[in-house]
């Protein structure tokens, strides 16, 4: 399954053909990968990895909670090319979008670019030769930068997902729909912030429809009950397990209260076992480590919980124990969730972590709480 790397005159040469614009679709990311391939071993590598890798993205069919009680969706996209993946959360109250996040991992350079943390330990030890799994929201600077540099792009990656986010707002996924039904009629000469406002990514129509269909079908984490509309919110890596996988946790605040908040963990396993994030069936995917496959937790929940229970003897499955946590913390300052923590922390050996936070049988449960502690905390 492995893809034949070019020699670096061959990838000088490649480069120098490259004339469209980072931000047009895949065009930045077949830029910043260090390791290229020969077009005729990569046709015949994707279309065999395409016949074995599955995808789980975490949609679900779950009903969302009536209006007046705050929740999240979501859901693993694919928006910008097949070189990357994006996670995509939107905080809802009934049908209206109230705030969005999304991120986007890409395998880069790591003489320019920060890895995802455990990138330098166990969870890196995956990744395709000579890169490093990296988020453009944390690596703004120097993705911004690659873009300015290879298509001559004016505006930060960060500025544009932000006129995207800030464009839904208050919107249904309904009325997104019709602004990328507007982005597609779009003639060669027009913008993307004839449409939405600030957003130059020629990709504008692939973002918004990553938040359309998280809204529609992304996992639902119920939050609290408010009438609050002006909700604060940040989404930030983690590693709360081990030194194998990395987490990204969103909240959203209420005053200094926990209105909502989603967490998930990737992590390389089987992919014989699991469906792996989207584009793992793609360039993503085709340079990891043979036999393995970037997925997340919840997404694999039924074939992730198998292995806790057949390597550790865990009784619950990843997402009860994951809604006990996060279900827990609602309503919470991190004031009181911060003495949760001490108190896991003074558990004996026959001690469980249900005698604190009821219904969570994971051993790092203090670990999960404390990711959340933390995002609460980067709240401004």
């Amino acid at each position: 399954m492995k893809k034949i790397t070019l020699t670096t005159v061959a990838l000088m040469a490649l480069l120098a053909m490259v004339g469209c614009s980072a931000d047009n679709k895949g065009a930045a990311e077949s830029s910043s990968a260090s390791t290229a391939q020969s077009s005729s071993t990569k046709e015949s590598s994707t279309e065999e990895a395409k016949a074995e890798v599955k995808i789980a993205d975490g949609s679900s069919t779950d009903t969302a909670p009536a209006e007046g009680t705050v929740y999240m969706r979501q859901l693993l996209t694919a928006p910008h090319g097949t070189k990357s993946f994006a996670v995509v959360n939107v905080t809802m109250n009934g049908e209206k979008i109230l705030k969005v996040q999304l991120d986007e991992f890409q395998y880069v350079s790591p003489a320019d670019f920060e890895g995802v943390p455990n990138a330098d330990k166990a969870f890196g030890e995956a990744f395709p030769a000579d890169t490093v799994l990296s988020s453009k929201r944390v690596n703004n600077e120097a993705y911004s930068k690659m873009m300015a540099d290879k298509g001559g792009a004016t505006q930060t990656w960060e500025k544009s997902m932000g006129a995207i986010a800030k464009f839904a707002e208050g919107k249904t996924a309904a009325e997104l729909e019709k602004a990328v039904t507007d982005l597609g009629a779009l003639g060669e000469k027009d913008s993307p912030a004839d449409v939405v406002t600030g957003a130059t990514f020629s990709d504008t129509a692939g973002y918004l429809q990553s938040i359309v269909d998280a809204a529609s079908k992304g996992k639902i984490f119920e939050g609290t009950k408010t009438a609050s509309a002006d909700l604060l919110e940040v989404q930030v890596l983690g590693a709360p397990h081990g030194d194998k996988s990395f987490s990204v946790t969103t909240v959203a605040m209420d005053g200094d209260k926990l209105a909502a908040v989603a967490l998930d963990e990737f992590q390389y396993v089987s992919l014989t076992d699991f469906g792996g994030v989207p584009n793992s069936d793609a360039d993503f995917g085709a340079d990891v480590k043979d036999g393995l496959v970037l997925s997340s937790k919840e997404a694999n929940n039924e074939a992730y919980s198998k292995m806790m229970a057949d390597k550790g003897g865990a009784t619950n499955t990843y997402s009860d124990n994951m809604k006990a946590v996060t279900q827990f913390a609602l309503g919470k300052t991190v004031a009181e969730l911060e003495t949760a923590v001490g108190d896991l922390g003074k558990l004996g050996e026959k001690d469980s972590p249900a005698d604190v936070v009821t219904g969570a049988t994971f051993s790092d449960t203090a670990g999960y709480l404390q990711a959340i502690i933390d995002a609460m905390k980067a709240v401004k």
